[in-house]
Parts: structure tokens; C-alpha cells; sequence
């Protein structure tokens, strides 16, 4: 049995904060979708002594989100868009 998408995540590049500004518009009213900033960093050269132990968690993290899909949209498009099939409500106040 397929699952249904019951919402839709956009997930927009950190150096397109007008695309971003732009998808909050348009579905701030529509309570089964979410946008949100890519958070994932690249350059970790310039990490300070204290920063380096929370980068380490972080890439960890980052390497079992890796998606080639999600990489290819986010550098041709600006942005990605994600289903979501988990059980439960719709994204509630999360914008």
C-alpha cells in the first residue's frame, strides 16, 4: 500500500533569501506546507576551537541526510521540494 504525501517541506538555499521570502508568501496560509533555510554547511576551515566538536556532530548528522536528488534541485533550482509521508497533522506554526 502506497503512503500518501501528506505535506510538502521546501527547503531553500541559504543565498536565496528572496526565494525564500517569496515561498513563506505564497503558502502562508496553507497549513501542509513548510519552508525552511538549507542550514547544511560546507566550510568547516575556519572553525574555532570550540566549534569544531559541535561540526564533527553536525557532519555525521549531515552524512545520513546526504541525498544526491535534493543536492541537484537545490543547485539548479534554488530550492527543493521534499514529501512527506509520516503519519500525523499537518505542519502547525513551524513558518
Amino acid at each position: 500500500m502506497a503512503q500518501l504525501i501528506r505535506r510538502l517541506l521546501f527547503i531553500v538555499r541559504a543565498d536565496r533569501p528572496e526565494l525564500y521570502e517569496s515561498l513563506r508568501r505564497t503558502f502562508r496560509d496553507d497549513d501542509t506546507v513548510e519552508v525552511v533555510q538549507d542550514r547544511r554547511h560546507d566550510d568547516r576551515r575556519g572553525a574555532r576551537r570550540g566549534e569544531r566538536a559541535n561540526a564533527a556532530r553536525e557532519q555525521r548528522t549531515t552524512e545520513r541526510r546526504k541525498s544526491p536528488e535534493l543536492d541537484r534541485q537545490l543547485r539548479t533550482r534554488g530550492y527543493a521540494v521534499v514529501g512527506v509521508t509520516a503519519p500525523g497533522p499537518p505542519f502547525q506554526g513551524l513558518r
